[in-house]
Order: structure tokens, then sequence, then C-alpha cells
């Protein structure tokens, strides 16, 4: 039995195809997952129906925090044979190194904007914090 399914979302430049292959070889699935220029991947997989199954399953990777899988969509196909394990597909390294370190450097910053803005609530709470520790402060009686 085979399967071919496209996935969309933040699915290119964030380890997804090698997330892919991995689950599809525990699975003791054949295949590949492949980025298309669309910015969705490609995903051939042959092997049992329950194995297939669960593959799909784990193919939303809801546990990764880099990818977010916003929709896969998926068909039944003829196995063909033609894969003789479960591998990524990568085109040309200097693209590749090049698409990923941009996101790095997006994610970098997504990181630093929410660090700043993490302090600067800190900051107002110690800030609130030591006016409460002062009103109450003035407010007890002298011993």
């Amino acid at each position: 039995m085979g399967l071919r399914a496209v996935a969309s979302g933040r699915v290119q430049g964030v380890g997804y195809r090698g997330y892919i292959a991995s689950r599809g070889a525990a699975h003791s699935l054949s295949g590949y997952a492949e980025n298309r220029p669309d910015g969705t991947v490609e995903i051939v997989a042959e092997g049992e129906a329950a194995d297939l199954t669960a593959f799909l399953e784990e193919a939303w990777a809801s546990d990764d925090p880099m990818i977010a899988v916003r929709g896969i969509e998926a068909e039944v196909t003829e196995a063909t044979g033609r894969h003789p394990g479960f591998s990524a597909h990568f085109g040309d390294r200097d693209e590749e190194y090049f698409r990923r370190s941009g996101f790095a450097l997006d994610l970098l910053r997504e990181i630093l904007r929410t660090e700043q803005a993490l302090l600067a609530e800190q900051r107002r709470t110690n800030e609130l914090l030591r006016a409460i520790v002062q009103e109450q402060n003035r407010d007890e009686p002298a011993r």
C-alpha cells in the first residue's frame, strides 16, 4: 500500500524532512520527503496499512516546537517498490544552508524581542513591588 501526502505550514528549513524520514524508518516504511517550490513538503510512503496510519498521525509533528504543520493532504496510492528505505531528499546545499540560516536569524530576532518584553515586564513588576513594600513600611507603627 502507498501514500502520497503534502504537508503545509512551517515545514521547510526546520528539520521536517529529517523528522519524516526518521518516523518513516521507525515504522519500517519506504519512501521520501522532499521540499516543493511552493513551501510545502511532499511525502511518499509505502508499507503496511497500520504502519502508514500511525506514520501519518506522527507526520503532524505536534511535539516538535520548530515544526508547525498546518495541514496534510493525503491520498492512498499503489505501492511501487521503487524506494529502498526512507530518505529526506535535499536540494542544492548552498541554498539549503542559506534558507536555514535566514530562518535561524528570524527565530533569534523573535527570541530577543520576547526577552526584551519579558525584562520590561519584570522591571515594571519590581517597581510595583517596591512601591507596595514602601507603602506598607509607612503604614506600620514605629516600634
